[in-house]
């Protein structure tokens, strides 16, 4: 009698760092489009191009609707496709189950749950703010009720039937982790107000609940709400946190975690591999109210709720597309979260920050549209072959970002026991050219899109200084960024800059170029492309 195989993945979340056969490990790419994952020669396009543009990972959609077009007959071939693609390319892969709810609707359920609404009744809102991602004249998107006992079940069913079938595949360790469903919420309102969702408005707040709501710190939105009604130690969800849309997005909250959680607990069960869900973003410029961003996801105000309800979850993760990166990054880096982005703007000093914030992946969407070769890409090439040099410093604090916005001069950091200075190069160049009496730096080049012709969405150079700075033995120090110089000072006045080495990493390994000196430390990194230096400092006196 021989023992049953081991089935179990060998993919975990340790602390805030997920590990990978008993290493960290980084996860660095992008998300396909929705519909690339749809077909086979989608797959084959889209993972033969993320691998083109430096990505050792993919996140790539498995869609409801076509894994189950007919109840109870499941077939997950393309997510076959998908492991074996990523094995001949050297890919992993992050999964996204689009299940019932993807960005607040409900396109990706299956024909037969939406065409029977007595089964699976449709969530209900009063237009009480402008819908996001909608136009004047547009015919509504189906939206089910996250209140729907039989939708969760159903839901639940397929997502369980997903992690088996990955469990039982010889490549399933090429998938590193699964979303659970894709920016659930609900637009335009800030709770539901079908008929299923009345009663559980009108039902008392769960024991659990309660117990969650008298352990709130003092910066929830949930523990103030339910303070300002008196604490009251049972009632419906109106008597404990009072009336306002503040309140309903709590209990939106409520219902779309405890969604979440079921699928995540059945999936867990079958499989455990890490899973999370992700945010769109709320509050947000433009978007402050709840129902303008989806009322109920796991925005801002409501990350606690999400955490307390959805223990299966290892994360919530920010989907981010404004301009303040390290704003976000900073609100979701909190404790028993590991941070992970797993959508974004492909903009390159984005990527440094996330890095420098300990995340351990980051992911650009729309990566079937990344040029080759383009400011992204190379950073990604670069990065991806350090891996184990990132996670360590991140590990044990030996690593910072500096990027220059608009408008900023310089910035300061201190690592490895001194203090750096950070400029922009061309802005220094020009000061310096002025005073020696040459009036005008030649103009910036042009430089091309970070995404190809006829991308749907496109998306510029990012034109601010940047760098990811990691400080090393002997006061040694790695740099990878664009267009910064950097200047190194000690309390005692007594460091310089003893050799500084320019190179990239091949096949993980650094191959030195040129010896940097002179003239040419005035650029310690190029002003048009991604590069990476290696500086040793000398400390005197």
């Amino acid at each position: 009698m021989t023992d049953a195989p081991d089935l179990s993945p060998r993919w975990r979340i340790h602390g805030d760092r997920l590990i990978h056969c008993d290493a960290p490990a980084l996860l660095l790419g992008g998300q396909l489009h929705n519909s690339t994952s749809s077909s086979i020669q989608g797959i084959a396009d889209g993972f033969r191009h993320a691998r083109d543009v430096g990505a050792n990972t993919v996140i790539a959609p498995v869609c409801w609707d076509l894994s189950e077009p007919v109840e109870g007959h499941r077939d997950f071939s393309l997510v076959g496709e998908m492991l074996a693609r990523a094995e001949a390319l050297d890919l992993r892969i992050v999964l996204l189950w689009f299940g019932a709810f993807k960005n607040a609707a409900s396109t990706y359920a299956p024909r037969w749950v939406r065409a029977d609404p007595t089964r699976f009744p449709r969530a209900r809102v009063e237009a009480r703010v402008r819908q996001a991602f909608t136009y004047d004249g547009a015919m509504p998107k189906p939206v089910l009720s996250v209140f729907s006992p039989e939708l969760r079940e159903a839901d639940a069913r397929a997502f369980e039937s997903l992690l088996a079938f990955v469990a039982a595949h010889p490549l399933r360790d090429r998938v590193a982790m699964v979303q659970v469903e894709n920016e659930v919420g609900l637009l335009a309102d800030s709770r539901d107000r079908s008929s299923v969702a009345e009663r559980a408005w009108s039902d008392p707040v769960p024991a659990a609940f309660v117990e969650f709501l008298h352990a709130t710190a003092s910066g929830s939105v949930a523990g103030r709400l339910w303070r300002d009604a008196g604490s009251p130690a049972a009632g419906t969800w109106s008597e404990m946190l009072g009336e306002g849309w503040e309140a309903e997005e709590v209990f939106m909250a409520w219902a779309f975690a405890s969604y979440a959680e079921a699928l995540a607990r059945r999936g867990a069960a079958v499989w455990p591999v890490p899973m999370y869900a992700n945010a769109w973003l709320g509050p947000q410029p433009g978007q402050e109210r709840a129902g303008q961003y989806p009322s109920g996801g796991p925005g801002t105000r409501v990350r606690d709720v999400w955490r307390a309800t959805a223990p299966s979850l290892q994360m919530i993760s920010p989907d981010i597309y404004i301009d303040d990166a390290a704003s976000v990054l900073g609100t979701y880096a909190f404790p028993d979260n590991p941070l992970f982005v797993p959508e974004c703007r492909p903009r390159a000093g984005d990527l440094v920050l996330t890095l420098a914030r300990g995340a351990l992946g980051w992911s650009a969407f729309g990566i079937d549209d990344l040029r080759t070769g383009s400011q992204v890409s190379r950073l990604l090439e670069q990065l991806t072959q350090i891996g184990k040099i990132v996670t360590t410093s991140q590990a044990e604090g030996r690593i910072a970002a500096v990027v220059l916005e608009p408008g900023v001069e310089s910035a300061e950091i201190e690592l490895g026991g001194v203090r750096l200075v950070a400029r922009g190069t061309r802005e220094l160049f020009a000061r310096m050219l002025l005073d020696a009496g040459v009036a005008h730096l030649p103009p910036a080049p042009d430089l091309p899109d970070e995404t190809v012709d006829g991308a749907r969405i496109r998306a510029p150079h990012d034109t601010r200084p940047f760098a990811l700075v990691i400080s090393g033995p002997d006061d040694t120090f790695l740099i990878v960024g664009e267009g910064l110089t950097l200047d190194f000072f000690d309390d005692a006045g007594s460091v310089e800059i003893d050799a500084v080495v320019e190179g990239s990493f091949a096949g993980g390994t650094w191959m030195p170029g040129r010896a940097l000196n002179g003239d040419e430390r005035l650029e310690l990194l190029p002003t048009d492309r991604v590069g990476a230096v290696r500086i040793r400092l000398l400390r005197f006196g």
